[in-house]
């Protein structure tokens, strides 16, 4: 009973922001999730590609030549650069998915 009068209440409320029902507001949510993890992973991507003034596939091209950056931290970033760029592309597709 409670679980039935809970969701009317919610029901209501996600009505009364202008959402036709409580899947459509979910969706919504979750939109705006996915847009805030990409914007994360982005400025992370473009946080790599300013310290090297590299895109990634430059970087990995010209790994051994960078003398400025020593190999554990060119190793380190480029990993996180990498998942970074995954992440993204990944979270794009679901974006997508979301707005069909």
């Amino acid at each position: 009973m409670a679980t039935s009068l809970g969701f009317e209440t919610l029901s209501q409320t996600v009505q009364g922001w202008g959402y036709a029902n409580v899947d459509v507001f979910a969706k919504e949510q979750a939109k705006n999730i996915l847009q805030q993890k990409i914007a994360y992973y982005q400025s992370r991507i473009d946080f790599f590609e300013q310290k090297y003034a590299l895109k990634f596939t430059e970087f990995c091209d010209k790994f051994s030549s960078i003398k400025n950056h020593s190999i554990t931290e060119k190793e380190d970033d480029s990993m996180i650069w990498e998942t970074s760029l995954d992440v993204v592309e990944s979270y794009k597709k679901d974006l997508m998915t979301l707005s069909l």
